[in-house]
């Protein structure tokens, strides 16, 4: 993979993980409610710049505290799911957001690599020069293209016997 570029893997990212900054929480509690597989939203401002982003974990976060759940022994009732939609139609996705490393589409995917081994990442937003969002490189991307490379070169060193 060496003289790899990260455009050459990012992938676009659906509208449905992209979320802007002014929202109600709300809209990441339906985000994550519609698609179980998804850990982590992207978050941009007006403009399309990134400017962090909202993971599961922050929003489970931020439900215990407004429910002041401090123990597993804590009874969730229908008031406190009314109280939980009340308050996320009244916060903004800002209020949650965490920064996030990025790496940049010109920036080699040796670069991208150690980012994402050096903070234990599994997927990393990919902005251009501006700092707008235009994609997301995921480790079983480049998982693939490592074992694509291999294959490539392995069947390079073959030898056929005539």
């Amino acid at each position: 993979m060496e003289n790899v570029i990260v455009s050459e893997l990012c992938e676009k990212i659906s509208d449905k993980r992209m979320v802007k900054d002014d929202m109600g929480i709300e809209y990441a509690i339906k985000a994550f409610a519609a698609h179980t597989h998804t850990h982590v939203l992207f978050v941009v401002n007006k403009d399309g710049i990134l400017t962090g982003v909202v993971k599961l974990k922050q929003l489970l976060e931020w439900v215990k505290v407004k429910l002041n759940i401090v123990s597993e022994k804590h009874i969730v009732t229908r008031s406190d799911a009314f109280e939980v939609l009340r308050l996320s139609q009244s916060c903004t996705i800002k209020e949650i957001t965490s920064e996030m490393i990025s790496v940049k589409q010109t920036d080699a995917i040796a670069h991208a690599i150690n980012l994402m081994a050096d903070k234990e990442m599994v997927e990393m937003p990919v902005i251009d020069d501006a700092g707008k969002l235009v994609g997301e490189l995921r480790i079983s991307d480049l998982l693939s293209k490592l074992l694509v490379d291999i294959a490539s070169a392995e069947s390079d060193n073959t030898c056929s016997l005539s």
